[in-house]
């Protein structure tokens, strides 16, 4: 019985694919395996992440409720933070969070290692401007000016630019130039004015040039 138009369209139609398929399984074979590892690997690394993030987040809160004084504690957690969690934003905030605890206790060279590593290996741009922020001012507590303003002069993200602006300011006063330092506290005070009582306190700053 002959068959159907229809029919003979099929059987064509089988015969391509199976040609096909005889002609290309193998490459289709290694496409499908590729495509799986792909997909295994990126689920693998987005539980090791989390769970990467959730442990950094729990040392993190180990470190901010232990008492600022107990240094070597502090420092410990942090390494841990450094050494495995580094990809995460806890660690850079662990590492300012130590720096602080260095400043009390009057180790300030110690602390700016710390901050300059916060700073490098910071994930979040407003972590890297609070790094770069309290290096500043360790800076112009010390009396480094010219690098303080270096540090200062880093700092990019919109949130800390009344802050920026208050911290150039008296990096300027420092070094004698009350021009730039009214340019500064002026640019601080615009930033501040009708949002915050620290527009209170750079206008006093302004006042004081003056006098």
């Amino acid at each position: 019985m002959a068959l159907e138009p229809n029919q003979i369209e099929k059987e064509i139609q089988m015969d391509k694919f199976q040609n096909l398929w005889d002609t290309y399984k193998r490459i289709i074979a290694i496409v499908a395996i590729i495509i799986f590892s792909i997909y295994v690997g990126f689920q693998f690394y987005y539980s090791s992440e989390k769970k990467s993030g959730e442990t950094a987040s729990q040392i993190y809160q180990e470190i901010i409720i232990e008492n600022i004084d107990n240094i070597d504690v502090i420092r410990e957690r942090v390494t841990k933070l450094k050494n495995n969690h580094s990809n995460t934003p806890y660690a850079s905030r662990g590492a300012i969070y130590l720096s602080r605890s260095l400043v009390n206790s009057k180790m300030n060279d110690e602390a700016i290692v710390e901050l300059l590593w916060a700073s490098d290996n910071a994930n979040e741009k407003s972590i890297e401007s609070l790094a770069l922020y309290t290096l500043s001012n360790i800076y112009l507590v010390t009396e480094s000016l010219d690098d303080a303003l270096v540090t200062a002069n880093k700092i990019s993200t919109p949130g800390y630019i009344g802050l920026k602006n208050d911290l150039l300011g008296d990096i300027y006063i420092g070094k004698k130039d009350k021009e730039k330092a009214i340019l500064s506290y002026q640019a601080a005070l615009n930033f501040y004015l009708n949002k915050s009582e620290l527009a209170k306190v750079i206008q006093t700053k302004i006042d004081a040039i003056g006098q």
